[in-house]
């Protein structure tokens, strides 16, 4: 996952420049060729979950790097905008895949009491690495210029083959499965589960902020408020380095707290970060940068408490050993917002405080869909150090 993540993180943001400075297409166009792929991956979430349930997270992550491979490969033969949509549909349906499998992936490994320290250790590799990644997609483009683009996608293409490759040496816990009379876990079955819907819904519309460090403040801080230009990066540093060095102490710190508890001060931090970004204009220009930075490390705070306890909860409500299509759902709480995010922000910062307001209701209706559902509980964690082997009875799992 780190070296599949770290490639993610050389050439993600150098995507669209990809397409412009190297293929030649015009950034409107290419733009929204790549929202026109990504949106129609989705389309192949409940198929996601129905493959991860028949042939194993394992499998499903194994076909999905090879697929990232072969399509990130299609991206240096795009000759028209059609091709760019379709290589941009594979990759990002491959992203699907990937997205309904890891996490069941890791709940064959965890116990329910350590559920949210998983995540929360998963959350820390994969931010790590795509933050070194990104430093390394910068040190490309210094050196090497366009020519650097070409490299970083080779290294994105060749990082998914390595991680498939590793992922064949992986030995993993098999799962209790439904006995044969038993209904199997579908789309429809996790539609129809109301309390994962609103968890669902809650994190989905929270996630519209977390792209207000990396996505909107750039923009923000240089062309509205005129700052100097190192300030967006000064917030996406701090931004990444609170969540490295905090994620696993917050999350010990949070252990004997419910998830539910734990999810709304999320929301309420979220609540008040957007609150302070909206009277940034209105202080003196030398704390502008400042105040922004404070709004980066309140929001980093409230998603390495929130992603990794909602990823929990998620899995709890899932049947054991049959979690794929309800971690096929799960996954829109963090693609949704990155997929249509982008242009809503650009679009949005020609009016910021009309942006902000929108992103404030977004997270009240977050607030609403969390109240929606009954209390989330820690599951409780084993009482005694006795050791537990790989395939251990989960019968005590809360749902």
């Amino acid at each position: 996952m780190a070296i599949d993540t770290f490639g993610s993180g050389v050439f993600l943001p150098l995507s669209l420049l990809f397409f412009v400075t190297v293929q030649h297409f015009p950034a409107a166009a290419a733009g929204t060729a790549v929202t026109v792929g990504s949106l129609a991956s989705f389309a192949v979430v409940p198929l996601c979950g129905r493959l991860v349930q028949a042939a194993g997270p394992k499998a499903c992550l194994l076909v999905s790097n090879v697929l990232t491979a072969l399509g990130y490969g299609l991206f240096f033969a795009t000759g028209n905008l059609a091709t760019v949509a379709a290589a941009t549909f594979l990759v990002t349906a491959a992203d699907r895949l990937y997205g309904a499998a890891w996490p069941t992936l890791v709940a064959r490994f965890a116990e329910p009491a350590e559920l949210t320290e998983w995540f929360s250790a998963v959350t820390v590799l994969k931010t790590t690495s795509l933050g070194v990644g990104t430093l390394g997609a910068t040190a490309l483009m210094a050196l090497a210029g366009g020519d650097g683009l070409r490299v970083a996608l080779a290294l994105n293409s060749a990082s998914s083959l390595l991680a498939a490759v590793l992922l064949l040496g992986v030995t993993v816990p098999a799962a209790e499965r439904p006995g044969p009379r038993a209904a199997r876990s579908n789309t429809r079955a996790a539609l129809g589960d109301r309390r994962f819907l609103s968890l669902v819904a809650s994190q989905t519309l929270l996630s519209a902020a977390w792209l207000i460090p990396t996505v909107a403040f750039p923009v923000y801080l240089v062309e509205s408020l005129h700052q100097a230009p190192y300030w967006p990066t000064v917030v996406v540093a701090v931004r990444y380095a609170t969540a490295t060095t905090l994620q696993m102490r917050i999350s010990r710190r949070l252990s004997g707290w419910s998830r539910s508890r734990v999810l709304r001060l999320s929301i309420g931090a979220v609540a008040a970060a957007i609150a302070l970004t909206a009277v940034i204009s209105t202080a003196p220009h030398r704390v502008q940068g400042p105040l922004a930075v404070l709004v980066a490390a309140v929001l980093a705070l409230a998603e390495l408490a929130s992603k990794p306890t909602a990823a929990a909860a998620a899995v709890t409500m899932a049947p054991k050993g049959d979690e794929g299509p309800y971690m096929s759902l799960f996954q829109l709480t963090w693609t949704v917002s990155y997929a249509v995010g982008p242009a809503v922000i650009g679009l949005g910062l020609q009016n910021p405080p009309l942006l902000w307001t929108g992103l404030f209701l977004c997270v009240a209706a977050s607030a609403l869909a969390h109240r929606l559902r009954a209390p989330l509980r820690q599951p409780a964690a084993p009482s005694g150090p006795a050791p537990r082997s790989p395939v251990e009875d989960r019968s005590t799992r809360l749902r």
